[in-house]
């Protein structure tokens, strides 16, 4: 089956996913080619659905293909707007940038990119936990591996799509096994909250109901889930950006040096410069993050191993 999708002036498919995934480290579990990118996604909740989503140029439309008759062209429509974000309004965003005497030169570099969130909620957090105080090349090693290690994938159009493992998946594993595949000491965290899940006594897709102080309360009462893994996955799971994780290294090498002689800036003058932006401010973090794996910036963007930080409990 096949359906497209029209994007926002010069969106940016590959830059876009790219943000996230190394074209050279992959399945995590997406894989990207010259013009696309696939995986397995999740419909209505249960159904894995192994989708292709092609474009042949910034501001062309999306060609979308999929193999499965029980899932209909809207519910595959929307997985796709929902994941790729091309119904967030960033015109604000953009004016800002544009207008703005110190990231005006980054307007072209950054305006093809557009949020990519995770499947799940539930592949967020634990890719935010992986990301724990490591270079995020180094967790996308470790996630590759995860992804390999279960090796849960279908066919299409002679692509071999991957999926995310399910709570179900990672408990059978096992503590041992788990490590073995370079988690260490965030195994008992991971496996913690998905024992939960696995009870029933929690539910991760209930937070896309909650507000931001519900989303903290919840989440930061569980071991080894700080602010910041918190933040982080509000951006790349629930496409939340009122926040934004402060802390990161990599924005603060960022701001550092564009605002700072090359100098990292502290989690505090972060968020005195998003503050400047207004409440544009966290999604233009988000850009310049972006567009900083991307290597996009130039200058701007030398320190490209960026730690993940987080206060762990």
């Amino acid at each position: 089956m096949e359906t497209s999708l029209s994007v926002p002036k010069y969106y940016s498919l590959l830059d876009s996913i790219h943000a996230w995934i190394y074209p050279d480290v992959q399945p995590v579990p997406e894989i990207t080619w010259t013009n696309g990118f696939g995986r397995l996604f999740t419909i209505d909740g249960t159904v894995k659905v192994p989708i292709l989503i092609e474009q042949k140029g910034s501001g062309k439309p999306l060609r979308i293909s999929w193999h499965n008759e029980s899932v209909s062209r809207n519910e595959v429509r929307a997985k796709i707007l929902q994941i790729l974000s091309l119904k967030l309004d960033l015109a604000a965003v953009f004016r800002r940038i544009k207008n703005d005497w110190a990231l005006s030169r980054y307007y072209q570099r950054v305006v093809g990119i557009r949020p990519y969130l995770t499947d799940t909620v539930y592949e967020a957090l634990v890719k935010a936990i992986i990301q724990q105080q490591i270079s995020y090349r180094a967790a996308n090693v470790i996630t590759k591996r995860l992804i390999i290690d279960y090796d849960l994938h279908m066919q299409l159009e002679g692509y071999r799509l991957f999926q995310f493992p399910e709570p179900e998946d990672i408990v059978m594993r096992g503590e041992r096994e788990l490590r073995d595949l370079g988690l260490g000491f965030k195994v008992p965290y991971i496996l913690g909250v998905t024992k939960m899940i696995v009870k029933g006594e929690f539910n991760l897709e209930d937070l896309r109901e909650l507000d931001v102080d519900e989303i903290h309360a919840t989440l930061q009462r569980i071991h080894g889930i700080g602010e910041w893994t918190v933040q982080a996955l509000m951006i790349s799971g629930l496409g939340i950006f009122t926040e934004f994780p402060y802390g990161d290294l990599g924005i603060r090498n960022v701001l550092g040096n564009l605002f700072n002689q090359g100098q990292r800036v502290s989690k505090q003058q972060v968020k005195a410069i998003s503050n400047d932006w207004g409440s544009e401010g966290p999604m233009i973090l988000y850009l310049l993050m972006c567009a900083d794996v991307l290597g996009l910036l130039g200058d701007a963007g030398r320190l490209k191993m960026h730690k993940r930080q987080q206060e762990c409990k």
